[in-house]
């Protein structure tokens, strides 16, 4: 018995010293240009996490910017550094990423320490997190860009490259193509209740009403009313306003248990947290549909995910009611569809409010960064507004 203990000892010992020898000449020859071929965001990541004494993680609400109105190109994150000079700010910004992907980003960050790994630990950096209540719906859960995303997350981890490179080809990560991410989502607005309904998790009562049972009866019922005077426009614009935002968050949720699960990880990291809620196009919103129809869900949303923060014990900054946000819908950059892409008015103000939170001062006391520059439109270009068009569709849909 001892005999043969010994000799798979000794096979072993043999595996794991060819497999050491394969993943050494895999980082030295190969893994370089895997990262440049597959996950070009990975390098942003680590040096982000090495680098900074505030980490900006954020999607394109970060550094969107309104080509008709800006002169100021600056992102969220770039304000954020002009008003504090004396921390490093870095940002890692991606298009479509979601809290299950800076979740996974997380594992690059120098407390996580492999046995054989002795690195300088960031004890006191401060990780930011933009929480974007639309990433939690089914159109952004079911996106057909998941797949591609999640490639690229393969590499956000500190396991033995070759082992990396195994899973990238056995597709050992969720890799539903785009195809079955659209039926998934189509099942989602076919099958799940979102009509009216009492809901008591967020500490208080809350009454949903709306006479629609589904997302599918309610986008059927948009795309029945034919009536020639109504703009097609903003008819596919309400259209994508209900599939975008018609949902109710609960803690099955998976961007819920992801946003759960940062905190967790941050906690144990000693790191800093803070989550800013970005504010929706509520004006839309509520411009497209009579009797606060739509803005409803937003609400509940929103405060569900604020009740669960203050459980979980997360500084957050509530950017949800942002006056600037709500003062003039032209600093949305899309005026056709739900985005969170602002204008510079709006992306200095959420970073002052970050500011305030970060420094503790009181951000509409906070010493101007551009005190002879102004964010001003370009007269020379007319933006393409969707106001006039959407007064049309009131006065057609719900005035008359």
């Amino acid at each position: 018995m001892k005999t043969i203990l010994i000799h798979i000892a000794i096979r072993l010992g043999f595996v794991a010293i060819v497999f050491i020898g394969f993943n050494f000449i895999y980082q030295k020859e190969f893994y370089a240009s895997d990262v440049q071929k597959y996950s070009m965001v990975k390098n942003r990541i680590d040096s982000a996490f090495h680098n900074g004494d505030i980490v900006y993680l954020g999607e394109s609400s970060n550094t969107s910017y309104n080509p008709w109105t800006d002169t100021l190109k600056e992102s969220i994150s770039d304000f954020l550094q002009l008003y504090i000079p004396s921390q490093k700010v870095e940002a890692v910004t991606h298009e479509s990423y979601h809290p299950g992907l800076f979740k996974q980003m997380l594992n690059l960050q120098p407390n996580i320490h492999l046995p054989w790994e002795f690195m300088a630990s960031h004890d006191d950096q401060t990780i930011i997190l933009g929480v974007n209540i639309r990433t939690c719906g089914p159109t952004a859960v079911f996106s057909g860009n998941e797949a591609s995303n999640q490639q690229e997350a393969l590499f956000y981890s500190k396991r033995p490259s070759l082992l990396t490179r195994l899973f990238l080809s056995l597709k050992y990560y969720d890799h539903r193509d785009a195809l079955e991410m659209e039926r998934l989502k189509f099942q989602w607005w076919r099958s799940v209740d979102i009509s009216g309904k009492y809901l008591s998790n967020i500490g208080q009562d809350y009454y949903i009403s709306n006479k629609y049972k589904t997302v599918k009866t309610w986008i059927d019922a948009l795309a029945s009313d034919q009536r020639p005077e109504l703009p097609v426009q903003v008819k596919n614009m309400a259209d994508a306003y209900v599939k975008e935002f018609a949902f109710l968050l609960d803690d099955d949720n998976v961007r819920v248990q992801d946003l759960k699960e940062i905190v967790s990880i941050c906690n144990k990291l000693s790191l800093r947290l803070i989550f800013h809620i970005l504010p929706p196009n509520k004006q839309h919103a509520n411009a497209l549909f009579n009797h606060c129809e739509l803005i409803q869900y937003l609400d509940y949303n929103y405060l569900f995910l604020k009740k669960r923060f203050s459980e979980w014990g997360v500084t957050v900054v509530d950017n949800y009611n942002l006056p600037e946000a709500n003062e003039k819908v032209s600093r949305f950059t899309d005026q056709w569809y739900p985005t969170e892409h602002y204008d510079a008015t709006i992306r200095k103000a959420i970073a002052k409010s970050l500011v305030s939170v970060i420094e503790g001062q009181n951000s509409r006391t906070l010493k101007e960064v551009f005190p002879t520059r102004n964010n001003e439109p370009n007269f020379n270009i007319k933006m393409p507004y969707s106001d006039s068009l959407i007064g049309v569709w009131k006065q057609v849909k719900w005035l008359k």
